[in-house]
């Protein structure tokens, strides 16, 4: 008979096969899309104190400097490598950390995991890196970062670089924690040039700090889309879900949004309505616009679901790197004799509720008048201020109902209100016509 301990290892095991990891060794089952990716949680260390970074707040907590060593990051690094590898698995990975390319450990981590694959049957399609892009600020390491992008195309891996910086005006919410802030025009031009170069994007985000500067801020990103001949939708704009949005910067946000769909739909739309409706739902609107209007396939629309993340610190499987919290894990990789020999459950009952949930059903969410429009809330974000992953933050909620009425007015501005319906998903339509008849009333 099997204890206890060895079913829940059996129950994670089957629920792991039968989505992530089976996904990984098909990559190319469209079926399976939603489970195709896995997160290398590599360490916490980074360059900035961001205002609105969990890590900077809840870093100890989250990823242990107990566990933050060199060569036992690596050496786990290999370990689920050759996993991955022995098992005919090609992920897509996510790398991520607090700032991968200021720290040897993250230059070290990347040459392995290509080392690794060079020669495997199998390859990730992708390895993607958010990066806050100041390594543009050292030549040396810039020269580091182009040689890994060089070694990646020829082993046949794409090395997506995300540049995740906020831009000139709301740069004050990711201060350097030393040194001379050097982040000036120069800088800026350097850093286009090198994700023209490259073909990568931009991904912003937008905070409550300094929300009444995005209007400017997002006209500067497109003045250097112009002098770099990018194309204007080349960015993905990303609220920043915590809990302090006040009613004004609520007002100043819905300012911004009516602000995105008149510039866009008259300047580089042309006033074209066939052209805008590409705009909203084949080039993703900014993600901030297409958001509200299109479907994930899934429960919630982060990553959360269609990822699995592991801590290389200690191979633990943990529900994403905003939870990674002791008692949120969900599960370690067992290793025996320097080799991955299988899975130890740790908390299978909330890797199973956070991987399968769906939103709709959370409490106040259930009822909700926007719950087919609403993008849904970051989890960790709700843990850090109700306690519970599960309970939504009213200020979030406030600030995502007053953007449903935001792009009620701008699209009726554009006079593309009634097509934007006829469109969209019946359920996404009737919320939109309730909170129409409210606002009239």
């Amino acid at each position: 008979m099997l204890t206890f301990q060895q079913e829940n290892n059996q129950l994670v095991s089957s629920f792991l096969e039968s989505t992530y990891f089976k996904a990984w060794k098909e990559p190319t089952n469209i079926n399976l899309q939603n489970f195709s990716r896995a997160e290398i949680y590599l360490s916490s260390k980074c360059n900035l104190k961001c205002k609105y970074c969990y890590h900077t707040h809840f870093g100890e907590q989250l990823y242990p400097s107990k566990i933050i060593n060199y060569d036992r990051i690596m050496q786990n690094l290999e370990l689920l490598c050759n996993w991955w590898i022995e098992n005919g698995m090609a992920p897509k990975i996510d790398f991520f950390s607090g700032e991968p390319f200021v720290q040897k450990l993250g230059f070290d981590a990347l040459d392995l995991i290509l080392d690794k694959f060079a020669s495997a049957e199998k390859k990730p399609m992708m390895i993607c890196v958010p990066t806050n892009f100041t390594f543009i600020l050292n030549d040396k390491l810039t020269e580091k970062v182009e040689r890994l992008i060089e070694k990646s195309k020829k082993i046949g891996i794409r090395l997506a670089l995300s540049a995740s910086f906020d831009g000139k005006y709301c740069e004050r919410n990711r201060p350097l924690k030393i040194g001379i802030d050097n982040r000036d025009d120069e800088y800026y031009d350097k850093c286009f040039k090198f994700a023209v170069k490259h073909k990568f994007g931009f991904h912003p985000m937008i905070y409550s700090e300094l929300i009444e500067n995005w209007i400017d801020n997002f006209l500067w990103f497109q003045s250097y889309f112009r002098k770099y001949d990018l194309p204007f939708f080349n960015i993905y704009l990303l609220e920043v879900r915590n809990v302090e949005w006040t009613d004004w910067q609520i007002k100043e946000y819905m300012k911004f949004i009516e602000f995105l769909i008149e510039w866009t739909f008259k300047h580089p739309c042309k006033s074209d309505p066939k052209k805008f409706m590409k705009f909203l739902f084949t080039l993703k609107g900014y993600n901030i616009l297409s958001a509200p209007l299109t479907n994930t396939g899934r429960g919630i629309g982060c990553s959360l679901q269609s990822c699995l993340y592991i801590r290389m610190g200690d191979l633990a499987i943990v529900p994403c790197h905003r939870i990674s919290y002791p008692q949120n894990t969900l599960a370690k990789f067992i290793v025996d004799n320097n080799r991955i020999v299988g899975i130890e459950a740790v908390n299978p009952e909330l890797l199973i509720g956070t991987k399968t949930f769906h939103y709709y059903s959370q409490p106040q969410c259930e009822v909700c008048a926007i719950k087919y429009l609403c993008q849904a809330q970051c989890l960790g974000s709700m843990l850090e201020v109700t306690g519970d992953m599960f309970s939504p933050i009213p200020t979030v909620c406030k600030l995502f109902h007053a953007k449903v009425m935001a792009m009620i007015k701008g699209f009726k501005k554009v006079n593309m209100y009634k097509t934007i319906l006829n469109y969209i998903d019946e359920r996404k339509a009737m919320s939109f016509r309730f909170i129409e008849k409210i606002m009239e009333e």
